[in-house]
């Protein structure tokens, strides 16, 4: 099967200083490497689930169920990861084949509305639509208001809801006690897999399934990386090598990390990665109870567009950024034509494909990049496939575990998150 590649030559690190981190990781290789495959005892649950078949065969035998629906409308609501992972790989390899998707992560009224009646209109035809709602702790404010939203649809269409509507949480977490009380469908995630790193759960791979995704090709892709992402040989490790990199320019003052795409099905995987980078590294105390107020700040980049926007920023600015170039062949389907007044106001494009001339622009960006000594790395996809996606997207869970590790944080919770809800619920519960 095809391999992504890591380069990390132009990232500013000498070689001296990875030689230097290659011991401190060992300890933190060995320990990834006995925890992939090992079951969910720990906080490096998330490792055994590419390799978990009785979870596949769960979620295959609700898919098949669900499909015997028809449904013509997926609506996937949830938060975070409870939604980012499903969206990464949709939004990367979708083919506009049915069923027509729509992810609810906000209660913007608008857009919300605009589901609404987009799902009223699909039921008044005569079609069907399956619900998804996905919360770990059951009890995620915006994810229940909005499944309260559509499971009043359902009911006011006499749907029977226990049959639209599919719920995705911990055992024994609220939402899993009234969904199996109101003989709904459920499906269970570990308690130790957090959202942020359950896309190869049932979290993602039930809606992937409804969407008629290669299952087994993401999971494949993903436990792939097992060999190499707990090598102790650092420099055959992407996921360490990557941590160690990011983490010496952070200490350098490189304090943003910016994940730069040439093409646009892969911005939401940029975006999936930015949520684990942000919620995972941000942290305010260490392992030790010592405050240190850490974190890596991602930000996503897509070219050409926003190099006529913020390149300047980027090439002229501070140097606080570090940058994975994420590139993939592009498609060589279309070509600049000839015959129109335009022919010679740009003359180097002539007879050129687009693929060709992004691939230039690329490749371009990244001299520049070099030219001004602004550090970058580069992951080359193959091909945008599920197997690649899946290999991606295990890579970069597994450098946030080696960077929670260099760190001294925990890479797994999110205490500061739980700030803004404890405050919303006081504000809801008083006014």
């Amino acid at each position: 099967m095809k391999q992504i590649k890591f380069s990390w030559q132009h990232s500013g690190v000498a070689q001296d200083k990875i030689q230097a981190i290659k011991e401190r990781l060992k300890p933190e290789c060995e320990r990834i490497k006995a925890a992939w495959g090992a079951g969910y005892s720990d906080e490096y649950a998330s490792l055994s689930l590419p390799s978990d078949d009785n979870l596949l065969a769960t979620v295959q035998e609700v898919v098949a169920q669900k499909r015997q629906l028809k449904p013509a409308v997926l609506v996937i609501i949830g938060m975070g990861g409870s939604s980012l992972g499903a969206r990464a790989v949709y939004q990367a390899l979708r083919s506009g084949a049915a069923p027509s998707v729509y992810f609810l992560d906000s209660l913007d009224g608008r857009y919300c509305q605009e589901v609404y009646k987009v799902c009223e209109a699909v039921i008044q035809a005569g079609k069907e639509i399956l619900i998804t709602v996905i919360s770990k702790s059951g009890t995620t404010t915006e994810t229940i208001a909005n499944a309260q939203l559509f499971i009043k649809l359902l009911t006011e269409y006499n749907k029977p809801y226990q049959e639209y509507v599919v719920a995705i949480t911990d055992e024994d977490s609220p939402l899993w006690n009234v969904a199996r009380t109101h003989a709904m469908s459920c499906l269970s995630v570990s308690k130790l897999v957090g959202g942020r790193y359950s896309v190869f759960s049932a979290v993602g791979l039930f809606p992937l399934g409804m969407m008629g995704f290669d299952l087994v090709a993401l999971r494949d892709g993903a436990q792939s990386m097992k060999e190499s992402c707990s090598d102790t040989t650092i420099m055959n490790n992407p996921a360490a090598m990557s941590a160690a990199i990011l983490y010496e320019q952070y200490r350098a003052g490189f304090i943003i990390h910016d994940t730069f795409l040439f093409s646009r099905p892969l911005h939401a995987v940029a975006d999936w990665y930015r949520q684990l980078v942000g919620e995972s590294l941000g942290k305010a105390d260490n392992r030790q109870g010592k405050r240190v107020n850490v974190g890596i700040t991602p930000t996503v980049s897509v070219g050409p567009e926003d190099l006529h926007s913020v390149a300047q920023l980027y090439l002229g600015g501070p140097y606080n950024r570090i940058t994975s170039f994420l590139s993939t062949p592009q498609e060589d389907t279309l070509a600049v034509t000839t015959g129109s007044p335009f022919d010679e106001l740009v003359p180097m494009i002539r007879g050129k494909s687009f693929a060709e001339i992004m691939d230039a622009i690329e490749r371009g960006t990244q001299k520049a990049y070099e030219h001004d000594k602004r550090p970058f790395m580069m992951i080359a996809l193959p091909e945008i496939s599920a197997y690649t996606i899946g290999q991606f997207m295990q890579l970069k869970m597994v450098e946030i575990m080696y960077l929670g590790f260099l760190f001294d944080i925990n890479p797994f919770d999110q205490p500061q998150v739980e700030l803004y809800k404890k405050e919303t619920r006081e504000i809801l519960d008083h006014e």
